[in-house]
């Protein structure tokens, strides 16, 4: 009978258990569904966690910045030649730093520029400055007809070019009224033609238009964004200046601009969707064919901040990049446009598998597994040459090891078996230290960054020290901080005590034929000195007897006969 009750207990068991559906994942895991219908299964820990789009966050100014700002924009607008010169140069020359403190500068025009005023002064510099340079055209004209004449051009072309000038030109639409205007001259060199330092509103003007050119040259997309800005600030007063700004950018504007879609002026979505179809770049395919890295990571974080859904499998196509720096751009902005891409990571995951998503799976698990899918996939290919370079290093062939170890890093430079890699570019970096100093030192520094921590990094420390010393020392600037620091890291290093030591040695003897070249100059001069003396005293013993007695002595007499040994006088004789 107990028999009998157990066998109907598991036969009600296995009953109940075939009454729940349980689901089979694309890894193979069988999990069950939760009491709630809508709960979905939880994803497995070896998942990628969604990375966050971080939102635009506007730093505020830093007080040197703003100084030095203000000083340029000063010297602009002062009378001063040199001082305008010198503050052109600096505008063409900011860093991406100047950008908050133009953003607060901007803000303050903003509110106290005279526009009706402002406006005024660009028209009248704006002619003053078409005229100049229609007159500098004629000018070059009337020398080329001249060249022309004087080479006897013949009359055909003469011809021609009368019938070109008789023909009607068609009438002009707005756009090329706009494309005129881009191709004249720079507005900040017209307003400067036109000198009014006393007039606050000419200042302010060129302040303005000084700003924008910094912005131009700072060419981050932060720096776009606030073009965009000064264009729902001031309108039509700025917008051909402005669109021939966007031009000079070029890709680096395109970030801003599929931001600046969903701006929150009408009149900068309309802008900003114009200037994007005059650059080429108005819909997702052609705006990721950039070739600026930073540029394309920041337009795939552009298409996530405004949730774009049809730029959803462009930016899937760079979730696997071998480019770290674009893979996180697509996976932060696929986590931003969330839930309405669903269907298009659901294609994505069909594609990648062959098997469609299970239902249960909401946008977030099939991302997840995705990029997991992916991960697996590009590092199936590095731990194949991380294993390549491992057998590479075990024989002692460190060209082929580390050659294998670049491909990996470059692939993922975070790799988590990278410390393996150090001892191969150390004895990599040995094989060079005598014939190419410059790249054993890269070896050696590339096996520091890889394991700053680990138990041989002093020695390599001190063998990079090493190096450095003695480089210096083949350059002829010797300096014993290096050698000194390599013993201090290692004292074993036998070979920088040896250089040191003989760094020390050739100091002390320059030192000792220095002074033997000075107790023998010494030694000459003293001799030199006594010679002088002796030749001073003979020299009045030598006056007297080539002149007779001193004065005061007894006056010479008559002459008396000669001496007996003396010879005879000759005759005629004087």
């Amino acid at each position: 009978m107990n028999h009998v009750s157990k066998l109907a207990s598991s036969f009600v068991l296995v009953s109940a258990l075939a009454l729940v559906p349980l689901h089979v994942h694309a890894a193979g895991e069988i999990t069950q569904p939760s009491s709630s219908a809508a709960a979905a299964p939880a994803a497995p820990a070896s998942l990628p966690d969604l990375p966050k789009l971080q939102p635009i966050v506007l730093q505020e100014p830093d007080a040197a910045a703003l100084q030095e700002l203000d000083r340029v924009l000063e010297r602009l607008t002062t009378g001063d030649a040199r001082a305008k010169e010198t503050a052109r140069t600096a505008v063409a020359e900011v860093t991406p730093s100047v950008v908050p403190a133009v953003r607060a500068r901007v803000q303050e025009l903003r509110a106290g520029l005279d526009r009706k005023e402002a406006q005024g002064l660009l028209d009248d510099a704006r002619k003053a400055g078409r005229k100049s340079l229609r007159d500098k055209e004629k000018a070059e004209k009337a020398g080329k007809e001249k060249d022309k004449a004087g080479t006897g051009k013949d009359e055909k072309a003469g011809k021609d070019e009368k019938a070109s000038k008789d023909t009607k030109a068609p009438k002009k639409s707005k756009d090329d009224k706009d494309k005129d205007a881009e191709d004249e001259g720079d507005w900040l060199e017209f307003v400067l033609a036109s000198p009014k330092p006393k007039n606050d509103t000419w200042r302010d003007l060129v302040r303005l238009l000084a700003m924008e050119r910094m912005l131009t040259a700072a060419g981050t997309t932060a720096a776009t964004r606030e073009l965009l800005q000064m264009y729902s600030y001031f309108g039509e007063f700025l917008r051909v200046d402005l669109q021939r700004q966007i031009a000079k950018l070029r890709d680096r504007a395109v970030p801003a601009l599929i931001e600046g879609r969903q701006h929150d002026a009408k009149i900068v979505q309309r802008f900003a969707s114009k200037q994007l179809d005059l650059l080429g770049r108005a819909i997702p395919g052609e705006a990721v064919g950039v070739t600026d890295p930073q540029a394309l990571a920041d337009i795939l974080r552009a298409y996530g901040r405004t949730r774009d859904v049809d730029a959803v499998r462009v930016i899937l196509s760079f979730s696997n990049s071998d480019r770290i720096q674009l893979r996180e751009a697509a996976r932060e902005a696929i986590s931003a446009i969330g839930e309405p891409g669903i269907w298009q990571l659901r294609d994505a995951y069909l594609n990648q598998t062959g098997n469609k998503a299970p239902r249960e799976f909401t946008w977030d698990r099939i991302a997840r597994e995705l990029f997991g899918m992916y991960d697996r996939a590009r590092l199936a290919e590095v731990y194949k040459l991380m294993d390549e370079g491992a057998a590479h290093a075990a024989a002692s062939r460190w060209v082929e090891a580390t050659s294998a170890f670049d491909k990996v890093l470059a692939r993922s430079p975070v790799f988590e078996r990278r410390k393996e890699m150090a001892p191969a570019y150390v004895a990599h970096a040995k094989t060079l230290e005598e014939k190419e100093p410059a790249a054993a030192l890269e070896m050696l520094r590339k096996a520091l960054r890889l394991d700053p921590k680990g138990e041989g990094a002093r020695k390599v420390e001190a063998e990079i020290a090493y190096l450095e010393g003695v480089t210096l020392i083949a350059r002829g600037t010797p300096d014993k901080f290096p050698l000194t620091k390599a013993i201090e890291l290692d004292p074993s290093n036998e070979r920088a005590k040896q250089a040191l030591a003989s760094l020390e040695q050739e100091r002390i003897e320059p030192q000792k034929s220095s002074l033997h070249r000075y107790v023998a100059a010494g030694g000459v001069g003293l001799v030199a000195l006594i010679a002088m003396i002796f030749l001073a005293r003979r020299k009045p013993d030598a006056g007297r007897d080539a002149e007779g007695p001193p004065a005061g002595g007894n006056p010479p007499g008559p002459p008396g006969p000669p001496a007996p040994d003396a010879p005879a006088p000759v005759a005629g004789a004087d």
